[in-house]
C-alpha cells in the first residue's frame, strides 16, 4: 500500500466484532439492534434529500458486500434527519481491482470506509477528509472513537482543512453522540495507547475531540 501508513496487525484483522467488546462499548446505547441488509443500510446512513445517489452507489457496490454480514449502526442527526451510519460492512472483493478505472461516488468512498480491513478504511477516509458536504461528516468523525490511531492521525492532520462551520453545527447536534466518542477514545487511549501518550490530551483522538469542541464553543 504505497504511500500509507502502516496499520496495526490488529487494523490489519478487524473483521467480525467481537459481541462482548460491542456490549462493553460505551457507544452500545447508541447501537442499532435491527440489522439491515446492505441496500438498506446504505440508504439510511444519508439524509434524503441525497437519497437517490445512495442508491446508485449501494447498486455499484452490492455485488462487492458480503450481505449476511449484520453489525447494525449508529444514529445521528445530519441536517435535521435521523441517519444510521454502518458499524462495519464486510467487502468480500477487492475494491481497488472492482472498479473500472473510475474513481468511486463520495458516497460509495463513504460506505468503503466502514470497511471491516483497516488499509481499506483508511483508504476511503482519505479520499473523504477534503469534501465538504454535512452528510459526510460522520463518517470522518466516528473514527475518531475508534482503536485504528494511524487513521485517526489522518483525521487530526486534516483539521486545518475541514469545513470549520459544518462541524460546529454537527457537533452541537449531536452532543450526546460526541460524548460517547470521548468516552470511547477514553478507554481505547487506556487500553492501548497509554504508553505511547502518557498525557491524554496528546493522543490523536482526545485532540481531535478537543479541538472540535474548542471550535462548537
Amino acid at each position: 500500500m504505497g504511500g500509507d501508513l502502516p496499520l496495526s496487525s490488529q487494523a490489519r484483522r478487524d473483521s467480525f466484532i467481537d459481541p462482548m467488546r460491542v456490549s462493553a462499548d460505551p457507544m452500545a446505547s447508541q447501537f442499532q439492534n435491527a440489522c439491515r441488509p446492505f441496500a438498506d443500510a446504505a440508504l439510511a446512513a444519508f439524509p434524503s434529500g441525497v437519497r437517490e445517489l445512495a442508491r446508485k452507489a449501494a447498486q455499484a457496490l452490492a455485488t462487492l458486500v458480503d450481505d449476511s454480514y449484520r453489525q447494525g449502526a449508529y444514529r445521528v442527526d445530519v441536517l435535521g434527519e435521523d441517519v444510521n451510519i454502518p458499524y462495519r460492512l464486510h467487502f468480500i472483493a477487492d475494491i481497488d481491482g472492482a472498479q473500472d478505472g473510475s474513481q468511486p461516488s463520495s458516497f460509495a468512498r463513504c460506505l468503503i470506509s466502514r470497511s471491516t480491513d483497516g488499509h481499506l478504511r483508511q483508504r476511503a477516509l482519505r479520499s473523504i477528509l477534503a469534501l465538504q458536504d454535512p452528510w459526510i461528516i460522520p463518517f470522518i468523525v466516528f473514527p475518531v472513537g475508534e482503536y485504528v490511531v494511524e487513521i485517526v492521525e489522518d483525521i487530526q492532520s486534516a483539521l486545518p482543512t475541514l469545513h470549520r462551520d459544518a462541524y460546529v453545527n454537527f457537533v452541537r447536534e449531536n452532543r450526546a453522540t460526541m460524548t460517547l466518542l470521548r468516552a470511547r477514545a477514553t478507554s481505547y487511549w487506556d487500553s492501548y495507547y497509554r504508553r505511547a501518550y502518557p498525557d491524554r490530551r496528546d493522543y490523536p483522538g482526545m485532540a481531535v475531540l478537543n479541538e472540535l469542541e474548542r471550535w462548537a464553543g
